[in-house]
């Protein structure tokens, strides 16, 4: 048990950016049906933009906060402008081509001008450290993203519920053409969806620096399938089932791997497919309720 329980805590940081990264790709694919294979390009871009400005430019750790957050606002306002807004309306394998199509050029221009070997990610010494209960070590960096994760999950929540912007969230996941019909403007509201979206990813992009240390152009292949998956699993459109799916996949991954032989610690990812199939076999609507609520 106090080996499950270790485990279970080393893994918080991971669940964490799964949370986010589920949370900003169900609130698009609630909204317009989009499987944005993008989306973990537009985490790649806030990492690559942080690693700039810390390591290159050599500005403070706030300032790769923010070049994050922007670097991923922009790429995910680019990709929405000019990918799915011409094609919005054409249907579902045009959009899912078109954000399959942009996910490798994009990712192929980062590896172009960028290369695409690991590229250190500057962690303040505030994150250091490790605390201990007992026989249990929990690192400081867990915590802190952790308790991040929470706080930023319900000021999302609140927001969805309790403000106009949110109703309209939820009412355009509903019914498009109806929201449309009572006057709400669906093309703001798509629109802010995707920043919010990329916000949340920037910020996602900066957890998996201090968790990792590092960044490359490749980290959205492997993010774009656990938000994907923690989005399924947490029925889409559903902010709250995503976060809390992601953190369901990252102690579950965990604990996966931990009861595995050494040299097959490798089919970590084997076990999101896993439960991606037995949620749709048993449960295809997810383990909690579809559209944003």
């Amino acid at each position: 048990m106090e080996y499950i329980l270790q485990q279970s805590i080393n893994a918080l940081g991971w669940g964490s950016v799964m949370a986010l990264l589920g949370a900003g790709y169900t609130m698009t694919f609630g909204i317009i049906g989009l499987v944005n294979f993008a989306h973990g390009e537009v985490l790649m871009a806030g990492a690559i933009a942080a690693y700039i400005a810390m390591s290159v430019l050599g500005l403070p750790f706030w300032a790769g906060v923010i070049a994050s957050i922007a670097g991923s606002v922009a790429i995910g306002l680019i990709i929405e402008r000019v990918c799915f807004k011409p094609v919005r309306n054409v249907g579902m394998i045009t959009l899912f081509i078109v954000s399959l199509g942009a996910s490798i050029i994009l990712r192929n221009l980062s590896i172009l001008t960028l290369g695409d070997q690991l590229k250190p990610f500057l962690v303040p010494d505030y994150f250091a450290g490790i605390f201990t209960f007992g026989n249990l070590y929990i690192f400081k960096k867990n915590i802190i993203i952790f308790s991040l994760t929470v706080i930023i999950g319900v000021a999302l929540a609140t927001f969805v519920r309790k403000t106009k912007f949110g109703v309209a969230m939820r009412s355009v996941s509903y019914d498009s053409s109806l929201s449309q019909a009572m006057g709400i403007n669906t093309e703001k509201i798509i629109v802010f969806t995707f920043i919010l979206s990329s916000i949340l990813c920037g910020i996602a992009a900066v957890f998996w620096g201090l968790l990792y240390g590092y960044v490359s152009s490749s980290i959205g292949v492997e993010a774009v399938v656990a938000a994907f998956i923690a989005s399924v699993v947490g029925g889409i459109g559903n902010i709250n089932g995503a976060i809390a799916s992601g953190y369901i996949l990252g102690i579950g991954g965990a604990l996966f791997v931990a009861f595995l032989p050494p040299d097959l610690v490798g089919l970590r990812p084997l076990f999101l497919w896993l439960v991606f199939f037995l949620i749709l076999f048993l449960k295809p609507s997810g383990l909690f309720r579809a559209n944003i609520k």
